[in-house]
């Protein structure tokens, strides 16, 4: 028989044995994307960001659970803005404001990508929303204090053009650029990269060092500079006095290794030797970006090393050739870095230093900071164009060597598709010229006018429009003389020269524009200043520049065939009139040929004292005024639509 404590022994043993069948039996029943969703947290932990996102969007449309979709949607927005893909990011951070996801945090990431795509109202409005969540965020006030300074450089941009390396870039990342001796180095994860692996934080190749020569101003073919790189990243690099050239690596070259040092390859017998890592360096932090100050012999770089203000510090140390060692590393202080990421640090040939920073007000993510010689503890944001809502870094100024003032890297909107090299240039001053046509009679604009402006020593020539305003407007070369011609159906032609205008500033000419309706046929005009003296039939000079005038309008309007018709006084025999009358009309005929009209557009006439234009008639005492009023030649239009060809 069993006895009453063994009884209670094997119930107590079946109710465990039960319990565990039923909890194993609820652990066989858990979601099957479990372990899924585990793997990408695991990625996402450990910064491959790109893994990360893939992982999380495989596994989501599955998610049942309200909470736990919500932090998925929210790990894979920030999954892209970890790996600076903003468009994908936008998109998934769109779907989880609309989400109950309740961390307010994700009010100051969405507005920080409207800030990337430059979208600076809407995303003020989205920092208040947060500040209303979060009052006094010195974060989120900085930020908007950000965005009215970026709308501002934007609107009144520094006298640089921005150029795209078109014939260098790839869809995948390019940055770093450092030139020297008419060579481009740039560090890239195009395809062309060694090695097969992926970096999975961006989803691209592991990063090489290439080069690129210049020849007259443009790049050459793109070449891998093999003795520096390996399976994994290289990135920016600089080089000293003797040539020796300083780069970034990241994990050694065998790929274990925990971080980002700075690595040395010495230039001897004309070529570069193997790389070795400068002694700085600690497997605990990352040290890159190097730039070496040819003024004083200091190595300038990017650090998270101990002793900094926030995330990665510009640091410097200085080499003793003679002892062949080099000083303690020095943090650049709180004027330069903040407890944001400063990076890229360089300078330019005049002693000036930049850097790129996120802590510091800028226009989106990363900016480009300058700090003068004669001011050296202010920081100055560079403004538009350099800069814009995107990652904007890794400037070097190459002293317009190639035409370029410098070199930097970005990924705004435009570009061939992640980070891309641009060229910087000097913006020369504009010259600006802007029109209005109207109409004589009525006064009102006239639309759709036809406007040619052509330069007169190559004869290029620009055609543009007016608006439904009547107006117009031309970007134009200083130092270039330009004849404008206006055009309309019903409108005689206009034409207007411009004489060159010297270029000390950005200049606006204003023009106005005043056009004539094509006169009816038959229609007489009486042009006020062609007369003649007394018994004379030769052009006066105060004639002269209306028969210029008239030239002008003849050679703008080919299609017209006009009349000139003459007339006299009456203090003479009328058959004597008539015949002075055709000599006056000659005169004008045997002008206007002299200045390059057709005579068989013209047609002399003479009309005597036929039609005076007061009651000078024979016999009426009038002064000598009244009788020159009579002295004169008209005009009547005979054709408008004339096919003569101009000679």
């Amino acid at each position: 028989m069993i006895s009453n404590h063994m009884k209670h022994k094997l119930v107590f043993l079946l109710f465990v044995l039960l319990f565990s069948y039923f909890t194993y039996g609820q652990e066989k029943v858990q979601p099957a994307y479990v372990i899924e969703l585990e793997k990408a947290d695991q990625c996402f932990q450990a910064k491959k960001y790109n893994t990360a996102a893939q992982l999380y969007q495989k596994v989501y449309p599955r998610i049942k659970d309200v909470s736990s979709k919500e932090l998925t949607l929210f790990k894979i927005a920030e999954s892209y803005r970890f790996s600076n893909n903003f468009g994908q990011a936008m998109k998934w951070y769109e779907n989880l404001i609309n989400s109950k996801y309740p961390d307010p945090q994700i009010l100051f990431n969405y507005a920080q990508l409207l800030k990337n795509f430059e979208r600076y109202e809407d995303a003020i409005r989205v920092f208040n929303d947060y500040l209303f969540e979060i009052p006094d965020n010195k974060l989120a006030l900085a930020a908007i204090e950000g965005c009215k300074k970026a709308a501002e450089w934007k609107a009144n941009p520094e006298r640089f053009l921005v150029k795209n390396l078109s014939s260098i870039n790839t869809p995948y990342s390019d940055y770093g650029p450092y030139f020297h001796e008419q060579k481009l180095y740039f560090s890239s994860s195009r395809k062309e990269a060694q090695g097969s692996g992926i970096f999975e934080w961006t989803g691209q190749k592991y990063a090489d060092v290439f080069s690129s020569q210049f020849s007259n101003g443009k790049p050459l073919q793109v070449v891998n500079e093999k003795v520096l790189n390996t399976d994994f990243n290289e990135g920016a690099l600089c080089m000293d006095s003797f040539q020796n050239i300083y780069f970034t690596q990241c994990n050694g070259f065998d790929g274990k290794g925990p971080n980002c040092k700075i690595w040395v390859s010495y230039f001897s017998e004309n070529k570069y030797n193997k790389p070795q890592v400068l002694p700085f360096n600690n497997d605990s932090f990352s040290c890159g970006h190097p730039f070496w100050d040819t003024h004083f012999s200091y190595l300038y770089y990017s650090s998270d090393r101990p002793g900094g203000m926030g995330k990665k510090d510009i640091w410097k140390t200085k080499y003793n050739y003679t002892k062949n060692e080099w000083s303690e590393p020095e943090n650049l202080g709180a004027s330069i870095n903040t407890n944001e990421d400063e990076l890229f640090p360089s300078f330019d040939q005049k002693g000036n230093f930049y850097v790129a920073s996120k802590g510091h007000i800028g226009m989106g993510g990363l900016d480009i900071f300058k700090c003068s010689t004669d001011s050296p503890n202010t920081l100055k944001n560079m403004g538009s164009p350099i800069n814009s809502g995107a990652d904007d870094l890794g400037l070097h100024w190459s002293g317009d060597s190639t035409g370029a003032l410098g070199y930097f890297s970005s990924n705004r909107q435009g570009g061939n598709g992640d980070d891309d090299l641009y060229a910087i240039y000097a913006k020369p001053f504009q010259l600006i010229v802007n029109g209005t046509i109207l109409d004589r009679e009525t006064e009102k604009p006239i639309p759709a006018a036809l406007i040619g402006i052509a330069e007169q020593e190559t004869k290029n020539l620009i055609q543009i429009k007016s608006d439904e305003n009547g107006q117009f407007s031309a970007s134009l070369l200083f130092n270039k003389n330009y004849a404008f011609s206006i055009s309309k159906n019903s409108y005689l032609n206009s034409g207007i020269a411009l004489q060159a205008v010297t270029a000390q500033n950005d200049t606006i000419i204003q023009l106005m524009v005043w056009l004539d309706r094509i006169p009816a046929k038959e229609a007489e005009l009486t042009v006020q200043g062609i007369y003649y003296d007394l018994d004379q039939w030769q052009i006066r000079k105060d004639a002269e520049s209306i028969l210029d005038s008239l030239a002008a309008v003849l050679k703008l309007n080919p299609g017209l065939v006009i009349e000139l018709a003459s007339h006299t006084d009456s203090r003479a025999e009328a058959p004597y009139n008539l015949e002075l009358s055709k000599k006056r009309a000659n005169s004008c005929v045997s002008y206007l040929v002299n200045k390059g009209i057709d005579s068989s557009r013209l047609v002399p006439m003479g009309y005597g004292e036929q039609f005076l234009v007061n009651d000078c008639k024979d016999g009426v005492d009038c002064s000598e005024a009244e009788h020159q009023a009579n002295r004169r030649t008209t005009i009547k239009f005979l054709k408008t639509d004339s096919k003569i060809k101009v000679r």
